[in-house]
């Protein structure tokens, strides 16, 4: 049997399908920023507070001495430099206030809860690794990106959609809402999961598979091929396919 899909290779289909073959034959590898790795550390240590009822300047301060625990820590933990890390933790420094001031609002929604969960399912061929399990068997993830003025990015909701597949199939029982934690906002938002997200995750697992088993997907017109690890060795594939047909 095949191995099963990684939630992460859905998102990675959903910004390119190429990206998926070439990370699959190791022509890339997923770039490790210190920026985003730290950002998605201090939401998770909310996990270690002791009640979801505090106030913001006891959040601000929370917050605050993680920031100064994971700037030692996460160079034992992943492969970045560690000057890249403390440069992103001033910049993160000055960012810390109004992450507190939104984020204390939502704290009811993300505690007490799991950070990290490995989920896995041989029957639906799906796995990953859920950021947060808030209580209630609620799934949200954590992006450090920015976001939308309304509700949830598209990926956003697919990758969760699929999260959701798999703990559903695991508690046997429909997960029908999650979450999305908007760090740098300090903004969680709450969606629900329709049938129609399930399915989009099962058919783009199928091609996933496919593409894996050594089939070159067409590039879309919309990939965002600008500053892209798989830039040159794509163009050349394309080049050399031109050739061909």
């Amino acid at each position: 049997m095949s191995p099963p899909v990684r939630i992460s290779e859905i998102g990675l289909y959903l910004r390119c399908p190429r990206l998926v073959y070439f990370q699959n034959l190791g022509s890339i590898a997923a770039a490790e920023d210190a920026g985003r790795i730290l950002l998605r550390a201090l939401m998770q240590s909310l996990s270690f507070a002791p009640s979801s009822e505090i106030s913001e300047m006891d959040l601000y301060s929370l917050l605050y001495d993680s920031l100064s625990r994971l700037e030692q820590e996460l160079p034992l933990v992943y492969k970045i430099d560690a000057a890249e890390l403390r440069s992103a933790c001033q910049d993160l420094t000055q960012e810390i206030q109004g992450i507190s001031q939104h984020l204390v609002e939502n704290l009811d929604l993300l505690l007490p809860c799991e950070v990290d969960v490995d989920l896995w399912s041989e029957k639906l061929g799906l796995s990953g690794r859920l950021d947060r399990l808030a209580w209630g068997a609620v799934p949200s993830i954590i992006r450090t990106g920015k976001a939308p003025e309304e509700g949830v990015w598209k990926k956003d909701r697919i990758m969760l959609s699929g999260y959701a597949l798999i703990l559903g199939e695991k508690e046997n029982r429909h997960i029908d809402a999650g979450m999305v934690e908007y760090a740098r906002a300090g903004l969680v938002r709450r969606i629900e999961i329709h049938g129609i997200d399930r399915a989009r995750v099962l058919r783009i697992r199928d091609r996933v598979r496919q593409i894996k088993d050594g089939r070159l997907p067409d590039r879309p017109e919309s990939a965002p091929c600008q500053g892209c690890l798989a830039s040159e060795i794509c163009q050349t594939r394309h080049s050399l396919a031109s050739k061909f047909f």
